[in-house]
């Protein structure tokens, strides 16, 4: 049986959150393309590595698009406040999977809520290899984001207030 690492690793830019989202029913923004080629413009190294890498980069959602969609917040999908950039091992592109090990806590169909923190400060700069041997991280995969439809209605609505402190909603502009 193939593991997501050894998948992502013979396939070539794998969209793991448009997979996940599909099995939700849920597609992604037509906008989104551009508001990723936009990201990576913008922020084209590894959170996490802090310096260029040769590995693949991803655009990882904080709070994972489809969730957002699902509890009412679209918008967060095309919020660059909601994004981080992550790199990947892909074909030809070999070195740190951060985004599996810090964004997804080494499971596709969940995700880190901590994963700006653990990008920045707790992980920042480690390895694949070193991360997957610390203490913390392990201690962290029994805290990762359930999967949406495992979530109770309570959960549901502590995660959109968690969504909506975080990243308050953007008003418009009001026009003079």
């Amino acid at each position: 049986m193939i593991g997501a690492k050894e998948l992502t690793m013979k396939k070539k830019r794998i969209d793991h959150g448009s997979i996940e989202a599909a099995k939700h029913g849920i597609a992604r923004s037509p906008h989104w393309r551009a508001v990723e080629k936009q990201h990576l413009r913008d922020n084209p190294i590894c959170v996490a590595c802090g310096k260029p890498t040769k590995a693949g980069l991803q655009v990882h959602h904080h709070f994972p698009f489809h969730y957002a969609i699902a509890l009412g917040r679209p918008d967060l999908e095309l919020d660059q406040r909601n994004l981080i950039t992550l790199c990947e091992t892909e074909v030809g592109k070999p070195g740190n999977n951060h985004h599996l090990d810090i964004g997804h806590l080494d499971n596709f169909k969940s995700s880190n809520i901590d994963v700006i923190t653990d990008a920045r400060k707790t992980f920042h700069g480690e390895t694949s290899e070193q991360i997957e041997i610390d203490k913390r991280w392990r201690a962290k995969l029994a805290t990762r984001m359930k999967p949406l439809n495992l979530m109770t209605p309570a959960e549901k609505k502590d995660l959109r207030k968690l969504m909506d402190s975080t990243y308050p909603l953007l008003t418009p502009a009001k026009s003079k």
